[in-house]
């Protein structure tokens, strides 16, 4: 049977009880009200706790109208704060997981130093590669106290494509002439790894600082048939970072989410710099499930010299988020 708890004191149109502790009510048929104590045990008022719900004139009707449409109202609120209460609070989480899509936008260039010194850099989206990719996305975060956290992110992008070139090209020791059909290929795997502290908690917000580690491994290929050209290319890019992580707690259910993060450093053969930011919002459907959606810019530049790979690589990325998150 639906019932909702009255608070204490309050005045109920044809109901007058002296006892106020809290009560559940709900109308059952035959004109009278059935009261739920705490414990669950229903109990049929008589007397003075009687309410009177027979048909006696348009004031009677007015009343029974008015007490049936209150505790429709309550039944309503007491509907909403259940489900409010049963949500996970905000920042209180153990785990969160996103599992989604991310659609980028690519600008990439790149320069192959020859064994006589530097060369030319090349913009690879003019030389044939596809500027929108789109790839799978996972995010995780770990908060294993109260104010630490750990999280994770993994995505990759590959393109491909084929162009005749309009000007000679050199890819380290090898030169493509202008009027060449080159096939390029690119394949980019990105793990960010990072470690928040929250110097700022409330029920409205959270305000953390991160240090972190912007991993991503590039693969370049060429390949032409007049003049023969096969270049192959790769190298990791490990640079650490630091900066800033906000969450603004709308409403139980709903987060806006801004954070930034850059550093330049020289970690052995990588000499580097990156800038990475993002804005995103969550909403939760249910306890454990939600959606959510983001906008991130990332900005990298490295200079390599290990390996077979002596060069520079610049790549900068507009990217559009969309995923389902759970918490628990």
């Amino acid at each position: 049977m639906l019932g909702v708890k009255i608070p204490k004191k309050v005045p109920m149109i044809g109901v007058e009880h002296a006892d106020t502790s809290p009560i559940w009510y709900a109308p059952i048929i035959g004109g009278q009200l059935v009261m739920f104590d705490a414990a669950n045990l229903a109990s049929q008022y008589t007397g003075q706790d009687r309410v009177n719900m027979k048909s006696s004139g348009w004031k009677d009707r007015m009343h029974a109208i008015g007490g049936t449409g209150l505790i429709v109202l309550a039944l309503s609120t007491s509907g909403e704060a259940w489900a409010e209460q049963e949500l996970i609070k905000q920042g209180e989480e153990t785990f969160k997981v996103n599992l989604g899509g991310i659609i980028n936008q690519n600008n990439t260039s790149l320069r192959l130093d020859s064994s006589s010194g530097s060369s030319r850099e090349v913009n690879l989206e003019d030389a044939g590669l596809q500027e929108d990719s789109s790839s799978f996305l996972g995010e995780a975060t770990w908060r294993f106290a109260p104010k630490h956290r750990i999280g994770v992110q993994t995505f990759a992008i590959q393109r491909s494509g084929t162009k005749v070139t309009t000007q000679d090209i050199q890819l380290g020791d090898d030169v493509v002439p202008a009027g060449t059909t080159l096939s390029a290929e690119s394949k980019s795997q990105i793990l960010i790894l990072n470690y928040q502290y929250s110097f700022i908690k409330s029920d409205s917000f959270e305000l953390a600082g991160l240090a972190g580690l912007y991993g991503a491994r590039f693969k370049f290929k060429f390949n032409a048939t007049s003049p023969v050209t096969d270049v192959n290319r790769s190298t990791d890019a490990p640079l650490p970072m630091l900066g800033a992580h906000l969450d603004y707690f709308v409403n139980p259910r709903w987060t806006v989410a801004l954070f930034g993060e850059a550093l330049k450093m020289t970690m052995g053969d990588v000499e580097g710099r990156v800038y990475y930011a993002a804005v995103s919002t969550d909403y939760m459907l249910t306890r454990h499930f939600g959606l959510g959606m983001g906008y991130s810019l990332a900005d990298l530049q490295v200079d390599v010299d290990k390996g077979d790979f002596h060069g520079q690589i610049r790549w900068r990325m507009n990217s559009l988020l969309g995923y389902a998150q759970v918490r628990f």
